[in-house]
């Protein structure tokens, strides 16, 4: 296929109606948190801790429905609160003196304060933001596979179903009460979509040398985005992702030409990328590393008490059927030989979590 034709045609109105199918159906999910009254905040949660749990029964407020989503309520959406207060006072949020006597809060990159859809955080009221904010990600999600799918010269109609599942797919769904954790995973369809592009234009240039700057403009700014939404965690999956489907396409191209000089030279650009786009993301990276090297939790515990923690191999049941044991929202199980929903109290068995007392016995963690 001829590259000017394939790029003219890409902006096509099926495209753009591709695009706008992406934004609409995350926004159908997500419509009563957005255009509705409700709020994808767990503001019953709070309910569980002082001083919020001594007005629970004065405000109606009962058993949370589901305790694991008590992090947003209790960090993001006090994060986003000190970030709006230090725009308000024109300072930037170095440092957060409101946890004992004060701890660095920029340098912890998980509140996204650099990252640039978070302004939907700044303008907007932070019970609805974190819906619109949710159905924007999973929109580029979407999109980006998209994108990748048809630099891989799938049919449009392939493309959009691949969109479709990306976007809404289980990872994601289930990470929307993790904001950072959203933002960063949605770039990686994109810097796969530069990365296979770039060798693709090397394929159909045979061996001669060229310039893939344009391309890696693209990715660098990509991999900056992905950077900036602050889970040093996802970075590391992007990285790793992306160097794996790099040496793949990479030793292809080798073999298909007969020489190494194009591969090793579209690797070294690869790598400029890659390098450049962390340099993007180097004011939210780099604090980020030197506040990690004191975490306290490096060297706490043994390998022997982590290969404790592993779970027992009745539970491998849960990857096919996930909430064959309950889930934290359901506060009981079913009882598959007397046939009966079996209620959970404070005190309904010696399994219970303490975590999560409506709980069964062990469900809050295999839910993690």
């Amino acid at each position: 296929m001829n590259s000017k034709l394939e790029t003219r045609n890409f902006f096509s109105p099926k495209d753009l109606l591709a695009a706008a199918i992406l934004f609409v159906l995350p926004l159908i999910l997500f419509a009563p948190v957005t255009l509705g009254p409700k709020t994808l905040l767990p503001a019953d949660n709070r309910f569980t801790f002082e001083p919020f749990a001594s007005f629970a029964a004065e405000l109606g407020v009962d058993e949370p429905h589901n305790r694991l989503l008590s992090d947003l309520i209790l960090e993001n959406y006090v994060w986003k609160g000190y970030i709006r207060e230090a725009i308000a006072r024109r300072e930037v949020p170095l440092w957060n003196p409101y946890i004992f006597s004060g701890q660095p809060f920029l340098a912890n990159g998980q509140h996204s304060a650099m990252y640039p859809f978070s302004v939907l955080f700044y303008v907007l009221p932070l019970e609805k933001a974190y819906g619109w904010f949710t159905v924007v990600q999973l929109w580029l999600a979407g999109l980006f596979t998209y994108i990748f799918l048809r630099v891989l010269r799938a049919s449009r109609t392939g493309a959009l179903l691949g969109g479709m599942t990306f976007g809404l797919s289980g990872f994601f769904i289930n990470r929307v009460v993790f904001t950072m954790i959203l933002a960063g995973a949605v770039w990686l369809p994109l810097v796969l979509a530069v990365i296979e592009r770039v060798i693709r234009k090397q394929e159909e240039k045979g061996t001669a040398a060229w310039s893939p700057i344009p391309y890696l403009a693209a990715g660098s700014a990509a991999m900056g985005m992905q950077v900036l939404a602050g889970h040093i965690e996802i970075t590391y999956y992007v990285l790793l992702v992306s160097a794996f489907y790099a040496l793949w396409r990479l030793v292809g191209l080798w073999r298909a030409q007969k020489t190494i000089r194009p591969a090793l030279r579209l690797a070294l650009w690869l790598l400029v990328m890659m390098l450049v786009g962390l340099g993007l993301g180097a004011v939210q990276f780099i604090p980020f590393l030197e506040i990690g090297a004191a975490n306290f939790r490096e060297g706490s515990v043994s390998l022997a008490q982590v290969r404790g923690w592993a779970l027992p191999a009745r539970r491998i049941i849960s990857f096919v059927i996930p909430n064959f044991f309950g889930s934290p929202a359901h506060h009981g199980y079913f009882d598959v030989v007397s046939r009966t929903w079996q209620s959970l109290g404070l005190n309904a068995h010696d399994g219970v979590n303490p975590l999560c007392p409506h709980c069964t016995g062990w469900d809050t963690k295999t839910a993690v």
